[in-house]
């Protein structure tokens, strides 16, 4: 029986020391995106990440979902390796459409984005991010009010902006970039 009891706890250990690990690097790698970067104007890949109150959960991809009262700017929840892209994409759209209130956005480690050629997503672990939708929209109009999309391709500019807000908003956003981008060359 003791013995048994003893496997049980080091596999627990060693579980917990896995998500620790997972977590801290996770962490190295919101300094890595918070980071400003001459190749972006001096920018950061995400120059609110190092700001943000961030909370990290290790889950199934099917026990993802909002997390009622918490009071984090962003949570990250890190899903299985196994996980396949298509996988997280249904789970993603399900999540949006049922928490309109929130954005869940995916980072999948076979799927590397990039900005002027600095890996943008984590590529690592696959990750589910959540954050308010408000909050959210308040700091890309604050962004779409600089040169930060510039640096930007076009087909990440669209994956990421497009789509996540309803009508209303997506044509604010497009209007401030209208305002702010295509005035200075007419």
């Amino acid at each position: 029986m003791g013995s048994t009891r003893s496997m049980l706890l080091r596999a627990e250990t060693t579980k917990r020391r896995c998500i620790v690990d997972k977590v801290s690097e996770i962490r190295k790698w919101i300094e890595h995106v918070s980071k400003k970067r001459e190749e972006l104007g001096g920018h950061a890949i995400c120059p609110y990440a190092f700001s943000a109150s961030v909370r990290i959960e290790e889950r199934a991809l099917n026990r993802v979902t909002l997390i009622e009262g918490a009071t984090e700017d962003i949570i990250i929840f890190i899903v299985e390796d196994n996980v396949s892209l298509a996988s997280m994409l249904v789970t993603v759209n399900e999540l949006n459409m049922k928490h309109p209130d929130y954005v869940f956005l995916d980072d999948h480690k076979d799927e590397p984005t990039h900005i002027m050629g600095i890996q943008s997503n984590f590529g690592k672990y696959n990750m589910i991010m959540c954050q308010r939708n408000d909050k959210l929209l308040e700091a890309r109009e604050k962004l779409h009010k600089t040169d930060y999309y510039d640096y930007w391709h076009q087909e990440m500019y669209q994956r990421i902006i497009n789509g996540k807000f309803p009508n209303r908003q997506e044509q604010r956003i497009r209007r401030i970039w209208n305002d702010t981008h295509h005035s200075a060359s007419e």
